[in-house]
């Protein structure tokens, strides 16, 4: 119960939900810190090069098929919910630091498609061990088929989230 106005106020489910999102974005952009730095790169970072490496969890968490090859930086910014801008960046410092590379699109020569080199992979290999123990024991509590649920109610959570920056990008 929350004190306001001189009278006590419950909590709503709905509200305790979103504060318990927020508190877990927060502890898992710690996490994620810690992690990326072992391979020398940012959360940021870290998450555009598995988009570029065509990482599958990526795709099973957006309930989506497989990717063609190589992935567009809007792609990339529609997918993660941030600018166009911020994902330019971080691909011009990827680049820079080779672990992605850009090639012409087949479709569009205006376009530029994202593919990892092997020094991305190297990077993304110094940290998949670290991320699959650090999600084993986040995850432990819950059995698979909890885990399955989870990952469909946490999709449709984010899916009218996708639906109103499409709609109303303000």
């Amino acid at each position: 119960m929350t004190r306001r106005g001189g009278r006590r106020e419950r909590a709503s489910t709905e509200e305790a939900i979103i504060v318990a999102f927020f508190d877990i974005a927060n502890h898992l952009a710690r996490r994620g810190e810690r992690m990326a730095r072992q391979a020398g790169l940012t959360t940021q970072q870290w998450l555009v090069l598995l988009e570029v490496a065509g990482d599958p969890s990526f795709r099973k968490a957006r309930g989506i098929g497989a990717a063609p090859e190589g992935i567009l930086p809007s792609e990339i910014a529609q997918a993660r919910g941030v600018s166009r801008a911020t994902v330019s960046a971080l691909v011009a410092q990827l680049l820079r630091l080779g672990l992605i590379r850009d090639v012409e699109d087949p479709e569009d020569g205006r376009r530029r498609r994202l593919l990892i080199t092997p020094a991305g992979e190297r990077a993304l290999s110094t940290i998949e061990p670290i991320r699959k123990e650090a999600n084993r024991r986040l995850l432990a509590a819950l059995p698979p088929a909890d885990r399955e649920a989870l990952l469909g109610y946490l999709q449709a959570t984010l899916a009218p989230l996708v639906e109103a920056d499409r709609n109303d990008p303000v």
